[in-house]
């Protein structure tokens, strides 16, 4: 049997786990002129499910690279540095990739014998993770409303200039 496609729509973003939101600010939109488009408080029951923790929370600030990419700055209130698992570490925190239908693309890397988490909810956005041979987190995000990145989905258009 044939594995159904997978329909990856597009790259959508990079997560960047910060231990200091402040200074991260200021490297990437001060220091590389980086346009902020969102800036949002997290929480909750998907927040907690995708950081693996009771009562994660944090802030989440997106940084339009040219071209349509956000590189998210994130970071966890109740964290310092040296508390991170190796999968939310100081800096990449994983590789996001945009789908139109989570629960098809969960299907189809299961089909392919990868083990993908359950689907959940951060934000609005529904979400699987996934990792690599060596153990890199793969996001598929599906966004409401047909956006095809974090970007989109934050009402900015893919190619706007910044």
């Amino acid at each position: 049997m044939t594995a159904p496609a997978l329909a990856i729509r597009g790259f959508s973003h990079v997560c960047v786990s910060v231990s200091d939101l402040e200074r991260s600010l200021a490297f990437y939109r001060d220091g590389l002129g980086l346009r902020v488009i969102f800036d949002v408080e997290l929480g909750g029951a998907g927040l907690e499910a995708a950081a693996g923790e009771a009562g994660a929370r944090g802030r989440m600030v997106g940084c339009l690279v040219p071209g349509g990419v956000t590189i998210e700055l994130l970071w966890f209130a109740n964290r310092v540095a040296s508390e991170r698992a190796p999968r939310r570490a100081t800096g990449l925190t994983n590789l996001a990739l945009a789908v139109s239908d989570l629960d098809a693309a969960h299907a189809a890397l299961t089909a392919r014998g990868l083990r993908p988490g359950r689907p959940l909810e951060v934000g609005g956005v529904r979400m699987l993770f996934v990792a690599d041979p060596d153990g890199t987190a793969l996001e598929l995000a599906e966004f409401p409303g047909g956006a095809r990145s974090s970007a989109e989905h934050n009402g900015v258009r893919a190619f706007e200039p910044a």
